[in-house]
């Protein structure tokens, strides 16, 4: 069994307790707007460029077998996206490591034999595994996969997940998660399709199916982005969606950040956000307070 692996992340110190191995499946189906990992939204492996390594040497150019590398006196090589058919031969000969693939096919076995490396950091901190993205869902049957080998060697699993997947598959995959997170982005079905590109339907009918079908809790997540979902209105409505809901959950609310931005460039993608700062504290500290006005006995957590 095999997937296509973005990165295993060691040492991590978020998205669940303790040091964990974060494992970044690669494909999505949705295209946030403010998507932090865009090296893990197409399932295939993908050309990145670090401008600052450059050499400007022309190795990539020279074995290019699509011609896709072209060298410009005076600046920088030119990738044409259009004709790069992602093959890695430039990242081979490239001296300074500017040119590097983001993703390739790992096996089961190697990837449970790079997390089992790591066993001691998980019992001296409480720690484990989380499955992020990427959509796990979409390499399901790896995901579920390595979620019981783990569980077989007693590691902790966590997965991060946006719900839109069949409810087969998200259910499946829950009955061998210690910890799941679930985002819910927005609350009205045409502003989540055009944040997200997909609408929210099935997401929220997968989120009321699973808390009548998990013990665990689940944790939802709020990423609040400056002008797409963080107006009092929606805050309101979000809270009120959530209030009506039965189960086992809570809400945690994650600030936009920046930190993704310069992974577009080195994709030859424009940043959608542009230069939108970051919320100021007092604005989440608000945004905080609406939800939990509205949502009354289930808590809400900010770790920012």
């Amino acid at each position: 069994m095999k997937a296509v692996i973005e990165n295993i992340q060691h040492f991590s110190l978020h998205d669940g307790p303790g040091t964990r191995t974060t494992v970044f499946f690669k494909g999505c189906p949705l295209r946030c707007l403010w998507c932090s990992n865009p090296t893990t939204q197409h399932f295939g492996a993908e050309l990145l460029q670090k401008t600052d390594k450059c050499l400007r040497c022309g190795a990539c150019a020279a074995v290019c077998p699509q011609q896709a590398v072209h060298m410009v006196p005076g600046s920088l090589p030119q990738i044409d996206r259009s004709r790069c058919i992602n093959c890695g031969l430039c990242t081979s000969s490239c001296p300074g490591k500017a040119l590097i693939m983001a993703g390739q096919e790992y096996t089961l076995e190697s990837v449970v034999a790079n997390i089992a490396a790591d066993m001691l950091f998980y019992r001296n901190s409480g720690g484990g595994v989380t499955l992020s993205g990427g959509e796990v869902l979409a390499q399901c049957d790896f995901a579920v996969a390595l979620s019981e080998e783990c569980r077989s060697l007693g590691i902790q699993t966590a997965v991060e997940t946006s719900g839109y997947a069949p409810y087969e598959n998200l259910l499946r995959l829950s009955s061998v998660t210690d910890i799941l997170f679930m985002d819910i982005k927005h609350v009205d079905n045409e502003e989540h399709k055009r944040l997200t590109g997909m609408d929210n339907t099935h997401i929220l009918d997968n989120f009321a199916r699973l808390l009548k079908d998990r013990v665990e809790p689940i944790h939802v997540r709020l990423p609040l982005i400056p002008g797409c979902n963080d107006d009092d209105a929606h805050l309101a409505a979000y809270a009120a969606l959530l209030a009506g809901m039965e189960g086992n959950f809570d809400l945690e609310v994650l600030p936009y950040h920046r930190l993704g931005k310069n992974k577009y460039e080195m994709l030859g993608r424009e940043y959608a956000l542009g230069d939108t700062p970051p919320l100021e504290e007092e604005r989440v500290s608000h945004a905080v307070s609406v939800l939990r006005a509205g949502l009354g006995r289930i808590p809400v957590l900010c770790t920012a």
